[in-house]
């Protein structure tokens, strides 16, 4: 289906001060403002979103190097999504139109089966809620945004490999980019080779907070050196914030699952930052990757608030 020449179905949510619009292209948030000011990097109706923007990942984000792995004694060719590179890029969801399985005013559910697909025999049933955080409290003391979950279950009868992600483009209630400053806990980076495939052993990522004006970034980030300790189990949460010269701005944050981070700025100068549950090229690497069982399904969640 060519998504750009279609009407994709959208829902819009509301409460209070806080609205968001649904698109069911990539399950991505087309647009989320408080007060009517921007979180998110919005982008027109019935378009695939650009650049990925706001998208769920799965059944793997990111790069899977020359759209090939091994898994099972086998060896998958996927389809080559990312031809000035020559990789696999961002799992099927780019583009993907999801259902819309229940709506209110403030929530929304989309469903959708990713593969099989060449080079992906694994159908992987994928679910996303969206929940409406409405600003107010105790002397105001909740943030306005919205929460999102996603769960991936395996539903084929073999093991199938599987990470998560999303690729959020986060906005200091629209200022300019090079007006903003990026506060992140990325403990270390993992280099890129010319190919934006992991090179080499991680090294400190000490540049934090990062001034952003005139900054580029292309950069894979891991919360903690450890491929074990801190994955997941102990239920706290990883942040990222964007603050304008106002010290106002949008906080990311994601479950520990989602250990790794890549960054990336935009040629338009936005600022994605993208939550995964496995570095780059995972299908190879094997790093931090899961294995779902048949039947077997994992769950990440993540929110986008005001500061």
């Amino acid at each position: 289906m060519d998504v750009d020449a279609v009407s994709i179905p959208e829902v819009t949510l509301r409460s209070g001060n806080v609205e968001a619009i649904i698109t069911a292209s990539g399950a991505a948030v087309r647009s989320l403002t408080v007060d009517g000011r921007p979180l998110l990097r919005s982008f027109p109706p019935s378009v695939r979103p650009p650049g990925a923007a706001n998208i769920v990942l799965a059944p793997w984000p990111n790069r899977v190097a020359d759209a090939k792995f091994d898994f099972g004694g086998t060896t998958h060719q996927l389809e080559v999504s990312e031809p000035e590179l020559g990789h696999a890029l961002h799992g099927f969801t780019w583009g993907r139109i999801f259902d819309f399985v229940a709506t209110d005013d403030g929530e929304a559910t989309l469903r959708t089966v990713l593969g099989p697909e060449p080079g992906w025999p694994w159908p992987i049933d994928v679910t996303v809620t969206y929940t409406l955080i409405a600003q107010g409290g105790i002397q105001g003391g909740i943030q306005g945004g919205i929460q999102g979950t996603m769960t991936a279950k395996n539903t084929s009868d073999e093991p199938a490999p599987c990470a998560l992600g999303v690729h959020t483009y986060i906005s200091a209630l629209g200022a300019p980019l090079d007006e903003c400053t990026l506060h992140h806990q990325l403990t270390h980076r993992q280099p890129l080779d010319s190919r934006n495939i992991p090179t080499g052993p991680r090294e400190p990522w000490d540049e934090n907070p990062i001034v952003m004006d005139g900054v580029w970034l292309d950069d894979a980030g891991v919360y903690g050196n450890n491929a074990i300790a801190d994955h997941g189990a102990s239920g706290g949460t990883h942040v990222a914030r964007l603050i304008n010269a106002d010290g106002e701005g949008v906080a990311l944050e994601a479950s520990s699952s989602m250990r790794w981070a890549q960054i990336f700025t935009s040629p338009q100068r936005h600022l994605a930052v993208e939550p995964m549950t496995a570095p780059p090229d995972a299908l190879n690497s094997g790093e931090d990757l899961t294995v779902l069982a048949p039947g077997e399904a994992m769950t990440v969640a993540w929110s986008v608030t005001t500061i």
